[in-house]
C-alpha cells in the first residue's frame, strides 16, 4: 500500500481528519502537527485571483456559477475553474458527498492549501478520479470516519497523493 498516515489534524476539531500521503514509511517516523497547527499556502488567495479574473468582462457583473453533472463533478469543477493544477496543489481535501457535515467542517480549515473534492462512501467517483489524477497532490486529506469514507476509498484515493511528486518538498 502506497498510503502512509502523516499526521492526525487536530486543529478541525469537528471531524475526524487523515492525512495520507504516498510512501513505505511507517506511521512513526511521519512529521505531526499538533493542535494549533494551521496550514499555510502562498496560494491563500491563488482561488480567489482567479475566480475574479474570470469575471471580468462578464455580463453578469458579480454572479459566476460553476456546476457539473452531480455534486461530486460540481466540485471537481469548481477545482479546476479556481486555477488548481498539477505542481501547485500542495494537498486535496476528500469528504464524503452524501454526509456533508465533513465537508462543511473542512471547509473552513482548508485555509486555501487546496480544493475540497467529494466521494461516496464505497466507490470514489469517476470526477474525483480524474481530478486527483489530474491534481496529482502531495497530500490527501480525507474528512471523517470510516463511516463516511470507507477505508476502501482512502487506499484508492491515496494512489494519487504523493509526496515526492511535483511542486512537494519532500519529507
Amino acid at each position: 500500500m502506497r498510503t502512509r498516515t502523516l499526521a492526525t489534524l487536530a486543529a478541525v476539531g469537528l471531524a475526524t481528519v487523515a492525512v495520507v500521503g504516498a510512501g513505505s514509511a511507517s506511521a512513526a517516523d511521519a512529521p505531526h502537527l499538533s493542535r494549533g497547527t494551521r496550514v499555510a499556502s502562498p496560494l491563500l488567495t491563488h482561488g480567489l485571483t482567479t475566480a475574479a479574473s474570470s469575471l471580468q468582462g462578464q455580463s453578469s457583473a458579480s454572479v459566476l456559477r460553476w456546476s457539473g453533472s452531480d455534486r461530486y463533478a460540481t466540485a471537481a469543477e469548481i477545482s479546476r475553474q479556481t486555477g488548481w493544477d498539477n505542481g501547485n496543489t500542495l494537498v486535496v481535501f476528500l469528504a464524503s458527498g452524501t454526509s456533508l457535515p465533513d465537508a462543511l467542517a473542512l471547509g473552513p480549515a482548508t485555509t486555501g492549501a487546496g480544493p475540497v473534492l467529494l466521494t461516496e462512501r464505497d466507490r470514489l467517483p469517476d470526477a474525483t478520479r480524474a481530478e486527483l489524477q489530474r491534481l496529482h497532490p502531495c497530500l490527501l486529506v480525507v474528512a471523517g470516519g470510516a463511516p463516511s469514507v470507507s477505508q476502501a476509498v482512502v487506499d484508492d484515493a491515496s494512489q494519487y497523493a504523493d509526496v515526492n511528486g511535483p511542486g512537494c518538498q519532500g519529507e
